[in-house]
């Protein structure tokens, strides 16, 4: 499913315009973009969205081998939440 799914399904169930469910879509994922940035965004019976901060650390590089420090880095998680599992599993 795509945004645009996501959008066509919302303007149907709200009766709006595709670019009104659209413009919809993009703020939410936005808010969600930003308070994830900020720390830990929860979504009550869909999931939870953290970031965690990886510290620069020694890597080789896969060709040569040799020996690299790999940069500071964000992984972005999310756990679903369990009626969100209980609902995709039906």
């Amino acid at each position: 499913m795509t945004m645009n799914d996501i959008a066509d399904a919302l303007a149907v169930t709200r009766n709006i315009s595709k670019a009104e469910a659209r413009a919809m879509v993009v703020d939410v994922l936005d808010a969600i973009a930003a308070g994830a940035a900020k720390g830990e965004v929860a979504l009550a019976g869909f999931g939870k969205f953290s970031v965690s901060r990886r510290s620069a650390r020694p890597g080789r590089h896969p060709r040569t081998g040799e020996r690299i420090v790999v940069g500071p880095t964000c992984r972005i998680g999310f756990k679903a939440a369990k009626a969100f599992k209980d609902r995709v599993a039906r």
